[in-house]
């Protein structure tokens, strides 16, 4: 059996990192090594990391001053000994039999990649426990898999509901300093695919909470502009056909995002708004590729443009306020 690493960043989880770690280590598929990253958390996860090493030797933990998520994950990777790697964040948790189907999936396909579909759980939600019964894998193209990235489904754009050939992430590593680090990541690593397996059963269970840095607002989410253009380049490249839905998903991530930063910063708004200028400064669109929008999409892509954005984006604020009233 091959031996699997699972690399676990882990910074202020405390009240979640117990039933993360728990659904690891009592994994159906043995041979693994699971790397704990403390970020430097100033909570007690640091205590409780070395705690579960104490527990089992498959657990390695090492303490590093904090760096953040992308920081902590390459740390994991210079660091792993496995023929295969998974990424875990430290407040999800991950079914019994996670790596066994993903690891078969591997094997039965000789694809680099596997992935299996997630299940949302919040925090007033009850858990439920998946069912296997049939397991079916399809396996797809690095086009195919990049286009679920755009449509977000199936293969998704996130790193922790896969499973990877660690050859295929040879001198690969996040992107330091970023939010939406998988945004730079994921498409980068299909493209390097010959093909790719999916496991259409939810085998990953990603918490909503309060707090993360997924469900709050900061200029850095403005990172997933540069994420875009650069996956923008690569699909006009290689994947000319995808790159008009990618580049109308940037103009919606545009307004999006300066709703974002008039309802929510003040300090440094005008930054922010010059940020987003920059960046969609340089999409353009040919006559004949404007041709192939709906007239909907359209409109994204003009209330995008620098003259429009802020007008459109009031308006919208103050329908969304009302509607609160």
């Amino acid at each position: 059996m091959d031996l699997v690493s699972i690399i676990i960043p882990v910074f202020q989880v405390e009240p979640y990192l117990d039933k993360c770690i728990e659904s690891v280590v009592n994994q159906s598929y043995r041979n693994i090594e699971i790397i704990l990253i403390d970020d430097g958390s100033p909570d007690c996860c640091s205590v409780m990391c070395d705690a579960w090493a104490e527990k089992d030797n498959r657990i390695k933990v090492i303490h590093k001053q904090n760096g953040g998520l992308s920081d902590a994950r390459n740390v994991g990777l210079q660091s792993a000994q496995g023929n295969y790697v998974a990424f875990i964040d430290s407040d999800d948790w991950i079914d019994l039999r996670f790596i066994e189907i993903l690891y078969k999936a591997i094997v039965e396909t000789e694809a680099e990649i596997s992935a299996c579909d997630i299940r949302k759980v919040y925090e007033e939600s009850e858990e439920r426990i998946t069912s296997i019964d049939a397991i079916k894998v399809q396996l797809s193209t690095p086009r195919e898999a990049i286009q679920d990235i755009l449509y977000d489904r199936r293969f998704r754009t996130v790193v922790w509901n896969k499973l990877y050939k660690r050859e295929i992430l040879i001198n690969e590593r996040f992107e330091t300093g970023r939010y939406h680090e998988d945004e730079f990541f994921s498409f980068r690593i299909f493209d390097k695919a010959k093909q790719l397996a999916y496991v259409d059963i939810p085998l990953y269970n990603y918490r909503q909470r309060n707090g993360s840095i997924m469900t709050s607002f900061s200029l850095q989410h403005l990172d997933m502009l540069d994420a875009y253009l650069k996956r923008i380049e690569l699909l006009e490249k290689k994947y000319s056909d995808l790159a008009s839905k990618d580049k109308l998903n940037f103009c919606i991530a545009c307004v999006n995002l300066y709703c974002g930063i008039l309802m929510r910063n003040k300090d440094e708004k005008q930054k922010a708004k010059e940020r987003i200028y920059s960046c969609r400064k340089q999409i353009r669109f040919s006559k004949e590729e404007l041709s192939t929008y709906s007239w909907k999409d359209k409109l994204y892509i003009i209330f995008s443009r620098k003259e429009w954005i802020e007008p459109v984006c009031r308006i919208r604020i103050l329908r969304m306020n009302k509607a609160d009233e």
